[in-house]
């Protein structure tokens, strides 16, 4: 259908064709054959159907040096020329097979011998008791060279005087134990809220129970001890206010608050003279 050679590589001595009814409907076989012959595209199936009746009333039919074509009930077959065939097998002539061995070297598959660990645990343990052991040792050796290289160590020839000596000058060298001053620990004395000067404080805590806000307040007074601490009663005496601080107004009061960090974010200001003592 064109000028184009049409050349047929056969791949084995038998080559089996089978009939297409489709091939009526090729996109490109139709169309092509529509524009050669200038007709319409049922004409152009007519046509190749008639081509095709034709060259299936001529079989078998014999290419040179090809081979020949036949038509049996499996459809249209190719039988290869001996000359063609014995080419094409001269290609592959003089190979043989190879078996292909695996070369994949097993070896035996060894079991690892494990620790007995209750063993290993026993010398852990014992190596542990045995540096503890030597450990306390060396701990207690310098205390007793410090005591023996402490001790003195007076000649036989020497007098009573000279030992008399040594032992004052012994007690000479140590420090009398201080004795604190009575004065000092009035100094130290915790600071209480002076209701006469009165002002305002921080309400840190109430309680029903007085012995409850006392402890409370003593814990207040550890932590801020330059700080007045005490125990304000409620107008009806049901609760012991636990107050910490003293300021002349309340704006002084609020940054007293701010200052004391550990105090209870819920504290508030009260009036020291508005309360019973």
């Amino acid at each position: 259908m064109d000028d184009g050679k049409f050349v047929v590589h056969p791949t084995s001595r038998r080559i089996s064709f089978e009939e297409n009814p489709a091939i009526e409907s090729s996109p490109s076989l139709i169309p092509s054959l529509t524009a050669k012959l200038g007709v319409a595209d049922e004409g152009a199936s007519e046509v190749l159907n008639l081509l095709v009746a034709e060259i299936l009333s001529k079989v078998p039919v014999r290419i040179p040096e090809l081979g020949t074509f036949t038509r049996s009930d499996d459809g249209l077959q190719f039988t290869a020329d001996p000359e063609l065939a014995a080419a094409i097998s001269g290609i592959y002539a003089g190979l043989s097979s190879i078996t292909v061995e695996d070369k994949t070297v097993h070896l035996p598959f060894q079991r690892r011998q494990r620790w007995p660990w209750a063993a290993v645990a026993m010398i852990v343990v014992a190596a542990g008791i045995y540096l503890m052991t030597q450990g306390s040792n060396e701990s207690n050796n310098p205390a007793e060279e410090s005591n023996v290289i402490s001790t003195p160590v007076v000649p036989d020839f020497a007098s009573t005087d000279s030992i008399t000596t040594v032992a004052v000058e012994d007690s000479v060298d140590q420090e009398p134990p201080t004795v604190p001053d009575p004065e000092t620990e009035t100094d130290q004395e915790t600071l209480t809220l002076d209701h006469e000067v009165g002002g305002y404080t921080l309400i840190v805590a109430s309680f029903p129970e007085e012995s409850t806000a006392l402890e409370v307040a003593e814990s207040y007074r550890n932590i801020y001890p330059d700080i007045p601490v005490g125990i304000l009663r409620s107008s009806d005496d049901a609760y012991h206010r636990v107050a910490v601080g003293q300021a002349p107004t309340i704006t002084e009061a609020l940054d007293l608050k701010s200052q004391l960090s550990d105090l209870p974010p819920e504290s508030w200001v009260l009036s020291i003279r508005d309360v019973g003592i």
